[in-house]
């Protein structure tokens, strides 16, 4: 009885608790919305159809959005009533993002489940990535692997990605052959895996193959999330949760797939420092880079564009912090943060051609002059002439937008900061939230934003807004850092199928595309069937 009369006190309490933290934007005179249910609140986050996956998050955010979109910011509240601030100006973005970044640097704070140091070993390989490493010691690895993402690097690996994209024809061709429609996010998954496994950890991962690697099938498993893995991750972002989940040894990430992917890098680990071999991909790049022994590319600091300077880190790294497990969990997030977001941006790609016949002839006779003008023996554009193609990179960005992969970006802050013509004060530790796909399909800086129109990222479709309206790879120091490297896939990936094949639409093909409930990234709820023609 006891029990139960404290136990519902201590209910009472906090909730009263929560309903005082629920007035601070009112306090602050910051609008908002209104309906913050407790204990959760009403971050877009952690609203109920998220949690219940009855909707994709990606709906929700602009759902909410639209009731604000004339504002430059708007005041939310997460799990027991941590406020957060969303912000919609591209202007005000700018400051927290990129010029002011200094007071934003980390993404979760105390809401990061995987801070500390975890008593599970599994997760403790997870806690040193990039997405969740916070302070100096993301500092120190984000500025020591920036490098090995730069167009010099990159270039090694064309010849990777130029392979791969060979077995993705000889599987177009099997389609073809039987006059079979393809399964696009399948056959663009095995390109996707089979690019980053090469890549990044020097390992076939026989993708197109019919009997399964043992790599493939504990990689895919990775990706592979149960009701109950989606409950863990939303109570591991739950203050008081997280920490008891911490506390009783709850095992965040699949311990028995990650183990297999720790053996399998720092096995590759030993075998290249033992016998100094070289495959110039990823492992060996972490490894020059740890060890200062391949030194920045003058051509590649020349080379930057503005999302790049931006994203550099002006900061002197520690580097004998960074270990064998660094290198093994970078390499882990790349693979998990690469593989979904580019096979999906190649499938949904793929739709549109066949949905817009117009814009798949540009793109056509882009590569066919490209391959036309091949120098004797070359029967591949090389990066330089690949990042030329001005068409085909603006279908790709056009895609990114009107299918952004990740819906959302998060930062704390983490000092008292007051943006230069706001009339507003960020506390520290407020969250800030940044809702990219309602930004996306906004139409003021997109017009008919509800069309799919590659002219959008011409150089006269990019003069007509601020540049960070754009943010399929976020902006600043905490953007994407495998950017130029997912950029270089797709395009691989797409010009090796489109120089001999067309795609078009077929009895099975879905009308419209609808973002799967149960998904963060916008996996579609039906499967995208295309035909495919030999040109």
């Amino acid at each position: 009885m006891f029990i139960l009369v404290g136990l519902v006190g201590f209910i009472v309490v906090v909730y009263a608790i929560f309903q005082w933290k629920i007035q601070y934007w009112n306090r602050r005179g910051v609008p908002g919305p209104s309906d913050a249910a407790f204990p959760l609140g009403n971050d877009f986050l952690f609203t109920k159809p998220v949690i219940l996956r009855q909707r994709n998050m990606g709906y929700v955010i602009e759902d909410q959005y639209s009731q604000f979109k004339h504002l430059s910011y708007y005041g939310v509240y997460g799990p027991f009533g941590a406020p957060t601030l969303v912000i919609n100006d591209p202007n005000l973005l700018k400051l927290i993002l990129v010029k002011d970044s200094r007071h934003f640097l980390d993404r979760f704070g105390d809401l990061n489940p995987y801070g500390g140091d975890s008593d599970v070993f599994t997760d403790k390989i997870w806690q040193k990535q990039l997405l969740f490493l916070q302070g100096d010691l993301w500092k120190d690895v984000r500025s020591t692997f920036s490098p090995i993402f730069s167009s010099s690097k990159i270039k090694f690996m064309m010849h990777f990605m130029k392979a791969i994209g060979i077995r993705l024809k000889g599987e177009i061709q099997k389609a073809v052959d039987s006059q079979q429609p393809i399964d696009t996010k399948d056959v663009f998954s095995k390109f996707s895996m089979d690019t980053i496994a090469t890549c990044a950890f020097g390992v076939d991962a026989g993708s197109f193959e019919e009997d399964n690697s043992e790599f493939l099938q504990h990689a895919r498993k990775i990706f592979i999330n149960s009701a109950l893995d989606n409950l863990k991750m939303v109570a591991s972002f739950t203050p008081g949760l997280n920490f008891l989940l911490k506390s009783l040894r709850m095992k965040f990430f699949k311990p028995k797939e990650t183990l297999f992917m720790y053996n399998v890098i720092t096995a590759t680990i030993k075998h290249r420092i033992e016998s100094q071999t070289r495959k110039n991909d990823l492992i060996d790049l972490m490894i020059d880079a740890i060890n200062e022994t391949n030194p920045e590319n003058i051509e590649d600091i020349h080379s930057q564009e503005q999302y790049e300077i931006d994203s550099n880190l002006e900061h002197k790294a520690q580097k004998d912090k960074l270990d064998e497990l660094i290198i093994v969990s970078t390499a882990l997030i790349i693979m998990a943060a690469g593989y979904d977001t580019t096979s999906m941006t190649l499938t949904y790609c793929a739709y549109e051609l066949a949905q817009h016949p117009e814009v798949q002839e540009k793109v056509l006779q882009e590569i066919d002059e490209v391959m036309v003008n091949l120098e004797d023996g070359q029967d591949f554009p090389d990066y330089n002439i690949l990042q030329g193609m001005r068409y085909l990179d603006a279908v790709i960005h056009e895609t990114l937008r009107f299918h952004t992969p990740v819906p959302v970006a998060r930062r704390i802050c983490l000092q008292d900061y007051t943006p230069p013509g706001y009339d507003l004060t960020i506390e520290k530790g407020t969250y800030i939230s940044v809702p990219i796909y309602a930004i996306h399909r906004d139409a003021q800086y997109y017009p008919d934003p509800e069309e799919f129109n590659p002219d959008n990222f011409t150089a006269e479709g990019k003069k007509s807004r601020s540049p960070y309206s754009f943010l399929a790879f976020g902006q600043g120091p905490r953007s994407c850092i495998g950017m130029r490297f997912a950029l270089m896939e797709a395009k691989v990936g797409l010009f090796s199928v489109l120089m001999r094949y067309r795609f078009s639409a077929c009895p099975q093909t879905p009308k419209a595309i609808i973002r799967a409930p149960d998904s963060v990234l916008g996996i579609p709820a039906e499967t995208l069937w295309l035909a495919v023609q030999e040109r």
